[in-house]
């Protein structure tokens, strides 16, 4: 392949951006009108998807290590949509989808380059995209031979801990393996929506799993104003790698900051933590603008009383709410960053943040202004913009301010 002029072609085409996006997808619906149950109805985060996805391959294409593995991933995400054929029933994506695929692309490239569009220039591009089909059908095999495309979950429990705030709880109609710290994409299937919520609870022995959501989009809002007991959802398969790294350095202290629903994949990183024995000593800080927002507060000061069995140690777990302000609050007062910083210092420890991006940031510049190496702070999150594989190759993406990841 020739990178050069794949690169300076895509340059050239990237301008056009979103308009570029929308002639693509009209061009596959022409194609292929049932590819279009595959997709939600508003269609502004999947166009954002393309273009971050095909930037991602033409920046490595001459990188065979990253482009592959990147494909690869990428085919087996894609495994978990669906669409209905002509006749209405169900079909999962297939080898065909991808030749439209192809095909619409080419089009949409021949549109936008103009003069540009050579038939040397169709000739590399047509190469290019007929290796990472390959090697996304090749991904999607060898995930095929693990996991299914996705699971589908029942809805056992339904709590609203606030108007805007709901727990849940599901139950995979087989086990779903997962880290804790780790994201899953989750889909009500009235809204053919996926988006990413962090499962809120180390992985149980009967594999039911915990999600905490709050009302900030149409799909979040779906869930918090409708979800019931007895519904489905489906899941797709887990990812995210930094969060859930959080034993790399298992003889450090740790501690895990929170703000909002980002708390979710640090209580599941603590009871791990209590099911390793306690052998670690965790400091976890959870934010909220009042103690009304410490929506999980009982269930955080029922685990750091607990203890885990055959700790070393009482009071593994230091449970620190803190809230910006509230009457006669007992407790921390300021925001999880300021909170954190103060319990300090944390130069020799793991820190994990989670949270909207404000808070995120926030937290990681007074905590490395403190003293905390850079490197030893992680963070993890999912933009719409960027599919999971993406959002794995690219590190520490934006959260959306949800702190699941959902909208």
């Amino acid at each position: 392949m020739d990178a050069a002029a794949l690169r300076q072609s895509w340059a050239q085409f990237s301008v056009a951006g979103p308009e570029a996006a929308r002639y693509f997808y009209a061009t596959l619906f022409t194609i292929a009108p049932e590819t279009r149950s595959m997709f939600p109805t508003n269609m502004r985060y999947q166009e954002d998807k393309l273009l971050a996805a095909l930037g991602h391959v033409v920046s490595h294409v001459d990188d065979e290590r990253e482009l592959a593995a990147f494909a690869r991933r990428l085919g087996a995400d894609h495994r978990r949509f669906r669409g209905t054929d002509r006749q209405g029933r169900p079909v999962l994506l297939g080898e065909w989808h991808y030749m439209w695929v192809g095909q619409a692309l080419l089009a949409t490239l021949e549109r936008f380059l103009g003069p540009g569009w050579t038939p040397a220039l169709r000739a590399e591009w047509a190469g290019a995209y007929d290796v990472v089909a390959r090697l996304m059908l090749s991904g999607a095999a060898e995930a095929e031979r693990s996991t299914p495309p996705y699971w589908e979950a029942e809805v056992l429990a339904v709590q609203r801990r606030r108007a805007d705030v709901c727990v849940f709880t599901v139950r995979p109609n087989y086990l779903c393996e997962y880290l804790p710290g780790q994201s899953l994409p989750v889909q009500v299937p009235q809204l053919r929506l996926w988006r990413y919520l962090s499962p809120a609870n180390a992985p149980r022995p009967d594999g039911t799993i915990e999600f905490h959501v709050r009302a900030a989009g149409r799909f979040s809002t779906h869930v918090v104003r409708r979800l019931a007991q007895g519904d489905e959802v489906l899941l797709g398969s887990p990812v995210g790698a930094a969060l859930s790294s959080f034993d790399r350095s298992p003889h450090l202290p740790l501690l895990l900051v929170a703000g909002g629903t980002g708390l979710a994949p640090l209580r599941a990183v603590a009871e791990a933590v209590a099911r390793q024995g306690g052998r670690r000593p965790t400091t976890l800080v959870v934010g909220g603008r009042t103690p009304e927002h410490l929506y999980d507060d009982r269930a955080l000061r029922e685990l750091a009383a607990a203890g885990p069995p055959g700790s070393w140690s009482e009071g593994w777990l230091r449970y620190v709410p803190t809230v910006e302000s509230g009457w006669q609050w007992p407790g921390a007062v300021g925001t999880a960053a300021e909170t954190a910083v103060r319990l300090g210092p944390w130069r020799e420890a793991d820190v994990l943040v989670c949270g909207s991006p404000e808070m995120t940031r926030e937290t990681i510049t007074a905590l490395t202004a403190s003293g905390v190496p850079p490197e030893r702070v992680l963070t993890e999150s999912y933009d719409h913009s960027l599919y999971p594989p993406l959002a794995g190759a690219a590190g520490a993406a934006r959260r959306d301010f949800t702190g699941t990841g959902a909208r």
